[in-house]
């Protein structure tokens, strides 16, 4: 065993006390124990309480639950399994058929409803705009239309590489200071 520092000595004093270490190992750390007092101290006291641990008697669970009074039972009353044993044998249902039938209907009722208002809310299509004018060109529902409602359906194939060009140029990093003349809560310029 490789000269151990304190801390490592310490560690392995349970090993010790159990004798869980090699016999070459153990003397190492018996070595080291009588060269420093702390750790005889230690490995005295974890002996104190091991052997105080040893002399406690063993608990006997099942002595102490049989020696344990039997549950009070009240006058006039049956034990859980008897009820339930009753219960089977009288074939009564757990709920009456008169409330099943009101829950089925609640539930149809209420379903009902949910869904209506659902729909209401939420309509299964969007609304289409009535056609704006915009520069010139009648935009209707089924064109393609850009952010400001210009119609992208009559430009020629070198405008609208111009525009993806236009639009790949544009920084799409706002920039860090807002623009002096603008007044942003009264929504117009300065």
């Amino acid at each position: 065993m490789h000269d151990m520092t304190r801390d490592e000595a310490r560690d392995r004093l349970p090993e010790l006390l159990h004798r869980r270490l090699a016999a070459d190992d153990a003397a190492a750390l018996e070595r080291a124990v009588a060269a420093d007092r702390g750790l005889a101290d230690e490995l005295a006291m974890l002996r104190a309480v091991h052997t105080a641990h040893a002399r406690q008697p063993a608990v006997d669970l099942s002595r102490i639950v049989a020696a344990l009074p039997a549950a009070p039972t009240a006058v006039g009353t049956t034990p859980v399994g008897d009820e339930l044993a009753a219960r089977r044998a009288a074939k009564r249902p757990m709920i009456s058929p008169r409330f099943a039938r009101a829950a089925a209907l609640l539930a149809v009722v209420g379903g009902g409803t949910m869904v209506s208002v659902w729909s209401a809310r939420s309509p299964a299509t969007t609304p289409v705009p009535h056609p704006v004018t915009a520069e010139s060109v009648v935009v209707g529902p089924t064109a393609m239309q850009l952010g400001l409602g210009t119609s992208t359906d009559e430009l020629s194939v070198e405008q609208l590489r111009a525009l993806a060009d236009d639009i790949r140029s544009l920084d799409g990093i706002p920039s860090a200071e807002p623009d002096a003349g603008i007044d942003l809560l009264a929504g117009g310029g300065a």
